[in-house]
């Protein structure tokens, strides 16, 4: 019998109770592939279905839980890591959400601008542009590409609803997943979704509904406990997509996220932020040490040390001179120093380490967003493309596989004839800003003519270039604009020259 866990990469994450402790890490389970040697073998061992269903909610999903809170500011190190020895000094915990500031950059320059899809075909081309409409796939390759750079993974699931209209849906990475067979190419035999039907926080209280795709069917089992998972009472349901309907992508083939490597980064970036906050406030609560004669003032030992915690205050007994006289009286704060210069050349250091090692450029960097050349911009930005490049091939794969899905359906219901997509085009198009004047300056001292409406194109406070147009038209005095409709120029003749230029013949 097939092994489900001949693994790759799993999950463990641990956070401390120790004080200077700061780590954040992944068990290799955490992040495996499941495998098997076919669909029908599988099916027909469900204990071990079942397992992995059971295996990915137990090893999977925490490492993904964690991914989540670090792009949603919820740190996992320094909100729950114990940092402050003494209960009474300040206990300050900001989180920062660089994997926010990351992903944003990344899905806007790879999805800001929409992903053009087009085929020779125009009968196919006609589908594509439907079907993309009907399923605002432009905002699902954004939703896609964002679950990329968090969990280093993204599932989309294709169908057929009862009108007859084809949909693509995002599928939540932390109930879904699939299994690939043993070979060399790895392609999936079948995927599981294993939504959650009744909400509670204990776990022997949680029942999902464990769905099957295959190529040909899916199956539904009946609703059973998330901590003794039984797949029991199977009902199928045939499809036409001929393959899997649900599709994984990734930015690579360790399915790492975009700022999974820098989240001790972020930790000690955390550490030093709240550090400072914590001196700041322990600055103002400071320790104030009076030395002078206290029995004289009639307090015991149990007075003073009553007074450090009540008042911040410490009661030191003075001493004697060689002459056997008191020492006089004194009093001042204690404090830890503060350097400046350096806790701030720190924390720019572990920041710039953050963009670096992730290699998405720090927008906030003087060095960076100074007026600069276009082909200085490339230099800054060539490690990051060419991560683009790796994770941009790896979406096309995807999306050439939901396309494929879309025409096995219509061919399969005679909706249109199943054809090759090998020259089905995918291209990208970077969202940066675009240096207008410099490309214009350059165009027109090499020589090169363009019309108004062109030139009109460009202006962001003009939305509509032909209103424009007819526009100026209206506003000329004969009733012709500058621009006639064949846009040449017109030139008016004054009613004098006219008669004198009659005279003259």
């Amino acid at each position: 019998m097939d092994k489900f866990n001949e693994f790759e990469y799993d999950v463990d994450s641990r956070a401390s109770d120790d004080v200077n402790v700061n780590y954040v890490s992944f068990e290799v389970e955490s992040n495996i592939h499941y495998r098997f040697s076919s669909a029908e073998d599988l099916l027909a061992d469900l204990d071990t279905l079942a397992g992995m269903i059971q295996h990915h909610h137990q090893y999977q999903v925490p490492r993904l839980e964690v991914l989540d809170d670090y792009y949603k500011a919820r740190n996992t190190n320094i909100m729950k890591n114990r940092r402050r020895k003494e209960k009474e000094k300040a206990d300050h915990r900001s989180a920062h959400n660089f994997g926010k500031v990351l992903c944003t950059f990344d899905v806007g320059y790879n999805t800001g601008n929409p992903i053009k899809v087009q085929i020779d075909s125009d009968d196919q081309q006609k589908q594509i542009d439907e079907f993309n409409t009907n399923n605002d796939v432009d905002g699902l390759n954004g939703e896609l590409w964002l679950d990329m750079d968090k969990y280093g993974r993204a599932y989309e699931i294709s169908y057929r609803d009862k009108d007859d209209i084809d949909y693509v849906d995002l599928a939540n990475v932390f109930e879904t997943f699939v299994v690939y067979d043993t070979t060399v190419k790895r392609e999936p035999i079948l995927a599981v979704r294993y939504p959650k039907t009744r909400f509670s926080k204990n776990a022997d209280k949680q029942f999902i509904q464990p769905i099957i795709y295959t190529s040909d069917k899916t199956i539904y089992f009946k609703e059973t406990s998330l901590h003794s998972i039984s797949l029991e009472n199977p009902e199928e349901e045939p499809h036409e997509l001929k393959e899997v309907p649900i599709t994984e992508y990734s930015p690579n083939r360790f399915r790492m996220g975009l700022y999974e490597d820098t989240l001790s980064l972020m930790d000690l970036y955390d550490a030093g932020q709240s550090d400072t906050a914590n001196y700041m406030t322990d600055l103002n609560d400071a320790l104030l040490v009076i030395s002078g004669d206290v029995r004289a003032s009639g307090l015991t030992a149990e007075d003073a040390a009553k007074q450090k915690e009540d008042a911040n205050m410490l009661l030191l007994e003075s001493g004697t001179d060689i002459n056997g006289n008191k020492t006089s009286v004194t009093a001042g704060y204690i404090y830890k120093q503060y350097d400046v210069n350096g806790v701030e050349a720190y924390k720019d250091r572990v920041r710039k380490d953050i963009h670096e090692i992730s290699m998405v450029p720090d927008l906030t960097d003087d060095n960076f967003s100074g007026v600069q050349s276009g082909e200085a911009m490339k230099y800054k930005l060539f490690g990051f493309e060419q991560m683009t490049a790796v994770k941009q091939r790896l979406f096309k794969k995807g999306l050439m596989r939901r396309y494929r899905l879309l025409f096995n359906l219509k061919s399969s219901i005679a909706e249109l004839e199943n054809s090759d997509l090998k020259g089905m085009r995918i291209t990208f198009t970077p969202n940066l800003p675009k240096a207008i004047l410099e490309e214009l300056k350059a165009l027109v001292d090499a020589g090169a003519e363009l019309s108004q409406e062109t030139i009109l194109g460009l202006a962001s406070f003009v939305p509509d270039v032909n209103a424009e147009l007819k526009r100026i038209k209206a506003e000329t005095p004969t009733g012709r604009g500058v621009f006639d409709s064949d846009k040449e120029t017109d030139t008016e003749v004054e009613e004098d020259e006219q008669k004198d230029d009659e005279a003259s013949t």
